[in-house]
């Protein structure tokens, strides 16, 4: 297998290593802490030499994966447009066929009706008697010529519409606005949405919108578009035809009373722009808006606005982000823990543009006094091109003396802003509390710094009031002194930080993004229609119009003892949890390596264990770096249980796609890779395959030899916890629970919760896994006891008062099961 350039780290504990937080390259292109010189020996390398050789290998390092990521989207491109082009070459071979056709037609009927030398005769007999009745086949249409894939290419629909529903299946969206951020939220980004939902889209800004793109839409999705006579026909053609037409809106632009500088502050900064003509564009705004069937949106706040002008009805669907983005995002952050910390401590603010100063003047003055309080802090903030700065600084004269500590950073593009944002230690979002413009605003700072996996502060306006749940995912400030307090508690706690930016982004990568918009895209497209479908995706929305607050996985605190980074991007991590498992654990990992995939992650957690298990878990890593993309080994800091051991592996990946495998069992090498490819097929929560038993001295078995059926979960469990599960729907739920008083069933709690949200289960009728049956395992010694079985049955029927379970008495596993349950 080629070896490719890789970073590590291996310590007892990483915290130790930043005396010299780059260790010296070590054989298989790994880099490995070097051992101490004698005291005798001269230094030759100084930590900063050694940091500088570790910002550029990471950098390297992150060059090549983004242009491998590059790479893979132009190969898939060029393969879409190959499929095109040999759709376009069929479609022209068939019309060429009926040319063809036409030519031979048209030359039979010439023949036939050509004067003949007999003259009078031949001709009256030809006339009388013809020999070929003229046929011409139907003429071709530009139609059959399929049209070339647009310029980025769409996810697969994954959830498919149903084919018998009225609702639309194409839809138009146009933008009021050219070339902004909110393009790309509103239309881009949620036209991905709609056809990863089955929709075919278009998105076009609205001058070029003509009437053939009108007879192609079954559906209007308008964003920030003013009234015009333009926009006006093309409503009333949508209109005229039976087609619903929907305004877009992601701010509070359309309420022309809005309009003034004590409610608006950027109004004072828009050159040109005065109160007058801000009005007039909120009233434009709002006539687009009246003239609409319905309203699309992005917070609880606007919907209740939207209701107020007339529009019903309008759903809620929040502004998101897309897997590059989140990729990008990602790399950035664990570059940033590869090369490890420089001293200093960020505190960023990421305004968008030139109308907030109002908003930074709340927290300008507290700024100012931790800067001066603290020569390792920084402030970091954007200009426009490396000129235009988006704070005008003379109206904050209280950081004047402090240009040294504030780092100005040119804006990027919206794709490049997660990882921009990653080098932030701590993010600000100061909002105006009391401005209902403000009080609009939706929750993109939030999930951008998460994807950094950055945690923020913000003012709590209604909805970071919803989503930030304060100490767990984020903080929330109003006055000056909660800003002091928020700002120096996490100054003062690195590892606070780092565990709310995991929560907010376990929180972001589902509440945020484009899996859950998929999902109420489907919803919003059959409630447009009529009949059974109809209903039931509006029930679907209103029900879940109830969830405005995600669920945070409990994920116990680890230390790192291991870290091994090649900076690349697979897709499949495995995790492996551990306690007490040296005898096995080796046999299960080597499975790991024998994986067909060729680009994998691996990250084993040790939950406690008080046996040989972490040396040899430790040696082990380090033989095997080469094999892997990424390789972590965990320690909780306590024993977490099962269900703590396995969030805190699921925290630590950064893949789409996560193998669980307990340390005792064994994966056959195609496991991964079958299982992710049903699993991308199908675009389901999770894979599982069918399970191999073996150890036992008389009858082993198999397990998970049923398909998937969520009603068949309400009498047992019939799926093993060795299944790979997407990240974002373990996200969705919360995670396993983490309860060790009734620890056991955290696989079945999870695919119950799968199946209340009505999530896709994937069966791959393969043995692709290997159950260990022995007397020591934690089925026999703690699941199956009569002390702590009735604890895990209550538990279960309490999480989900539809479970009737039919064995809820204790039945520890012999050698020769009667059944194959799990």
């Amino acid at each position: 297998m080629p070896q490719r350039p890789s970073a590590s780290v291996s310590a007892t504990h990483l915290s130790e290593q930043k005396a010299s937080p780059f260790p010296a390259r070590a054989e298989h292109g790994s880099l490995h802490p070097r051992p101490p010189a004698p005291a005798n020996t001269p230094q030759t390398e100084t930590p900063a030499d050694n940091r500088a050789l570790r910002i550029a290998l990471a950098d390297a390092l992150t060059e090549l994966s983004l242009a491998r990521s590059a790479l893979a989207d132009q190969t898939r491109r060029i393969q879409l447009l190959e499929q095109a082009e040999a759709e376009r070459e069929r479609a022209f071979q068939v019309i060429t066929t009926q040319l063809a056709d036409h030519q031979r037609a048209l030359a039979e009927t010439a023949r036939t009706l050509t004067p003949h030398p007999s003259r009078l005769r031949r001709l009256w007999r030809t006339l009388r008697y013809p020999p070929v009745t003229p046929a011409l086949p139907d003429a071709p249409v530009l139609e059959a010529l399929p049209s070339i894939p647009p310029s980025l290419p769409q996810r697969p629909a994954h959830r498919p519409l149903p084919l018998p529903h009225s609702g639309p299946r194409k839809i138009l969206f146009v933008a009021g606005e050219l070339d902004t951020t909110g393009r790309i939220y509103r239309c881009e980004r949620m036209a991905a949405a709609f056809a990863a939902a089955g929709v075919e889209v278009r998105v076009l800004d609205c001058p070029v919108v003509g009437p053939d793109d009108v007879n192609w839409a079954d559906a209007l999705v308008i964003w920030r578009t003013r009234m015009s006579e333009h926009v006006s026909i093309m409503l009333r053609l949508f209109q005229e035809q039976g087609k619903p037409t929907i305004f877009d809106i992601d701010d509070l632009v359309f309420r022309p009373d809005l309009a003034k500088i004590e409610i608006i502050d950027g109004i004072r900064h828009g050159g040109t722009v005065t109160e007058e003509t801000t009005c007039q564009i909120f009233t434009g705004f709002k006539q687009t808006v009246e003239k609409c069937d319905m309203a699309f949106t992005t917070t609880l706040e606007l919907a209740d606005a939207l209701f107020m002008t007339g529009v019903r009805p309008v759903v809620v669907l929040p502004n998101t982000f897309d897997h590059e983005t989140q990729r990008r995002g990602r790399l950035a952050a664990r570059r940033k823990q590869l090369i490890g910390p420089d001293g200093l401590i960020r505190i960023g603010y990421a305004a968008g543009s030139r109308t907030h100063q109002r908003d930074f003047k709340l927290v300008s003055q507290v700024l100012a006094d931790l800067l001066r309080a603290d020569n390792r802090l920084r402030l970091v903030l954007f200009t426009v091109n490396d000129t235009l700065p988006l704070l005008l600084m003379e109206e904050f004269p209280e950081l004047s003396g402090l240009e040294e500590q504030i780092e100005w950073r040119t804006f990027v593009p919206l794709v490049d802003l997660p990882a921009e944002m990653a080098r932030f230690d701590i993010s600000i979002i100061p909002l105006e509390t009391d401005n209902v413009f403000c009080e609009a605003k939706s929750e993109i700072k939030f999930f951008e710094a998460a994807l950094g996996n950055v945690c923020s502060i913000a003012s709590p306006t209604a909805p970071f009031r919803r989503i930030i749940q304060h100490g767990q995912n984020g903080l929330l400030a109003s006055t000056a002194d909660e800003w002091r307090e928020g700002l120096l508690t996490l100054i003062r706690d690195p590892a606070l930080r780092q565990k709310l930016a995991c929560n907010a982004f376990n929180c972001a990568l589902w509440f945020f993004g484009p899996e859950r918009l998929s999902f109420l895209a489907r919803d919003a497209v059959l409630s447009m229609g009529a009949g059974l479908e109809c209903a039931q995706a509006s029930a679907r929305l209103l029900t879940g119009s109830r969830d405005t607050t995600p669920l945070i996985p409990v994920v116990p605190d680890s230390e790192t003892l291991f870290l091994h980074d090649q900076l690349d991007q697979a897709e499949v991590s495995v995790v492996v949890t551990s306690y007490n498992y040296e005898h096995f654990i080796l046999e299960g990992l080597e499975s790991v390596v024998a994986q067909t995939l060729d680009m994998l992650d691996l990250i084993i957690v040790d939950d406690g264990s008080t046996d040989g298990s972490v040396p040899l878990i430790l040696a082990w890593a380090a033989k095997h770096t080469f094999r892997f993309n990424r390789l972590l080994v965990l320690r909780s800091i306590s024993n977490a249980g099962l269900g703590g051991a396995r969030n805190i592996g699921m925290a630590a990946t950064e893949t789409p796609y996560v193998m669980q495998l307990d340390a005792d069992n064994r994966l056959t090498p195609t496991a991964c890779e079958r299982l992710m490819e049903a699993l991308k097929t199908e675009g389901a929560a999770f894979a599982y395959p069918i399970i191999e038993q073996f150890g036992a001295r008389i009858h082993n078995g198999v397990l998970g030899n049923r398909p998937f059926q969520p009603l068949a979960f309400v009498p047992s469990n019939y799926i093993d916890a060795m299944a790979m599960v997407a990240k974002w729907a373990w996200a969705a739920v919360g995670g396993y629970y983490v309860q060790r008083d009734a620890m056991g069933w955290e696989d079945f709690d999870l695919w119950c919760n799968f199946a209340e949200r009505g999530f896709v289960g994937v069966h791959v009728p393969e043995i692709l896994a290997q159950y260990r049956r022995h007397t020591s395992s934690m089925t026999n010694a703690v699941t199956e006891t009569p002390d702590h079985k009735p604890q895990i049955v209550s538990l279960l029927e309490t999480r989900h008062p539809w479970l009737r379970l039919t064995h809820p008495h204790a039945a520890p596993r012999d050698d020769t099961p009667t059944e194959t349950a799990v």
